[in-house]
């Protein structure tokens, strides 16, 4: 087997138990295969493959309740972003 089938391989399998880990955190499993692809790409970036696979699912979660949570002004720990969001829109 030569080294690059291997690798992906390894990368496979991680996918997949990442995935599985997210399924224990509640996803359904389509549900789970979106949260997860829709974050992979700027997680690995961030993280690459060193978090284990539980880290690395709520990791996903963590960043996919980030996306879902409503802006609330009162919440020190939220910045608004959405006027950039509409310059964005514009320039298109």
């Amino acid at each position: 087997m030569s080294q690059m089938s291997s690798r992906r391989l390894m990368i496979k399998h991680y996918a997949q138990a990442v995935i599985l880990e997210l399924q224990q955190l509640g996803y359904p499993c389509e549900e789970a295969k979106e949260v997860f692809f829709r974050h992979y790409r700027d997680m690995k970036r961030a993280f690459g493959l060193e978090p284990n696979v539980s880290e690395f699912a709520k990791l996903v979660d963590e960043f996919e309740r980030a996306m879902k949570r409503k802006y609330n002004p009162n919440d020190p720990n939220q910045i608004y972003v959405g006027h950039l969001r509409e310059r964005v829109r514009t320039k298109k």
